[in-house]
């Protein structure tokens, strides 16, 4: 049954985001996660025999280590080097952002779980904020052929952003009293550091095991293979597996040098597929009850983040030194939120006192990943073409 909806999901998500993208202008992602929720085990989904969503997980995970790949792989170090401190200051002043909003958001709201403080449920849902997604800012780069400044600056946010994000969560949780400073901090450390080694030698053995392979063909495997060992590694061992992938394709680009796009070019043609397996798949984690019970704590956090990433963001970029079109604009790109998020709240789930909020904070983040991904790849989009960097769409070869 599975198979069939796979199947079902591909052919309608394909076919409703390009009729969406060609006559209503929108990014084709958006298309992608509206077909997602209508086959949610609540609606659609449900009648077909679907009551959980468990099974997609596996190929959610594929599929984000195949999108962080693409994004480490699209930033050269020339591209860094001229826009380091404009990535740095506008990444340092989303994250502070996000985490100041929400913060003060939920301080307000005055809304709670559990016997949870109101500092503390506040403190742990700033901690969620500042983490992005990159599939959809990625889907909408290459939908529309997006070159320049701002494209490089938000690719390379998204390469750093997470990894601050895991720290911040660590600080918080051990601040709460979850663990000692020395624990949260180690593990911080561990799914940071042991994702850059990993991904790092990953990408030092797939260009050398590229030598020995003189057909294109044969490099499909190849890159399939390894992305699919770093990310079952990083679940193994416990590390970032989204950084993992990040660092796997900056290191093909920096090992092959002047050749990496022999590296790069068999996995990007796998693109779409990719992306409509993985918002088609989001949009299945929908959960009506989830935004009937939480609506109030949900559309807070939304706008408080939205708020925060774009002020800060482009404040960050600004103070650094950034051009115009990248500080004026780049907050339009950062709304997306997905896998991270969650992965963090998860981790909430299994600790003492947080079990309850840990649930909440999934079906929050859950519920408001549809509306940050639709929304976030419209707004990327917009960024984008205000800074002048769209190029010809893919499917319908005209300027947008």
């Amino acid at each position: 049954m599975e198979i069939l909806l796979i199947g079902i999901l591909l052919l309608s998500g394909l076919a409703f985001g390009s009729v969406g993208s060609h006559l209503l202008g929108v990014p084709r992602v958006v298309g992608y996660i509206l077909i997602g929720m209508l086959f949610a085990p609540a609606l659609l989904g449900g009648q077909l025999g679907m009551t959980d969503t468990e099974w997609t997980q596996p190929l959610v995970s594929v599929a984000l280590g195949i999108i962080a790949y693409v994004i480490g792989g699209a930033i050269s170090l020339g591209q860094l080097r001229r826009l380091g401190w404009s990535i740095v200051g506008a990444t340092l002043g989303e994250v502070s952002g996000a985490f100041l909003a929400v913060f003060g958001a939920v301080l307000l709201l005055g809304l709670t779980v559990a016997d949870l403080p109101l500092w503390s449920f506040a403190l742990v849902l700033a901690a969620v904020a500042p983490a992005t997604a990159p599939a959809a800012i990625v889907a909408v780069v290459h939908q529309y052929r997006a070159r320049g400044k701002l494209t490089t600056t938000l690719l390379g946010m998204v390469a750093i952003d997470d990894a601050l994000g895991i720290l911040i969560f660590a600080l918080v949780l051990a601040a709460l009293g979850s663990g000692s400073l020395g624990g949260a901090l180690g593990m911080a450390f561990w799914e940071i550091g042991a994702a850059l080694i990993a991904g790092g030698l990953g990408g030092f053995l797939i260009e050398r095991l590229s030598r020995r392979f003189h057909e294109q063909s044969m490099l499909v495997p190849l890159l399939l293979g390894g992305i699919l060992l770093i990310v079952g590694l990083a679940e193994w061992a416990e590390f970032s597996a989204l950084l993992a992938a990040m660092v796997l394709g900056v290191s093909v680009r920096w090992f092959c040098g002047s050749h990496a796009e022999r590296l790069l070019e068999p996995i990007e043609d796998l693109e779409e597929a990719v992306f409509v397996v993985f918002f088609t798949f989001a949009g299945m984690h929908f959960d009506p009850m989830a935004v009937v019970d939480y609506w109030p704590l949900m559309l807070a956090y939304f706008v408080a983040r939205a708020v925060g990433l774009f002020l800060g963001g482009g404040s960050g970029a600004r103070l650094a030194g950034a051009p115009r079109e990248v500080w004026s604009n780049v907050g339009f790109g950062l709304f997306p939120q997905g896998g991270v998020a969650i992965g963090l709240a998860l981790l909430l789930t299994h600790r003492p006192g947080f079990s309850q909020a840990g649930e909440i904070i999934v079906n929050l983040i859950t519920a408001t990943t549809l509306l940050t991904e639709s929304v976030g790849a419209i707004s990327v989009r917009y960024g984008l073409s205000r800074a002048g960097e769209i190029g010809l769409e893919q499917a319908g070869g005209k300027a947008k």
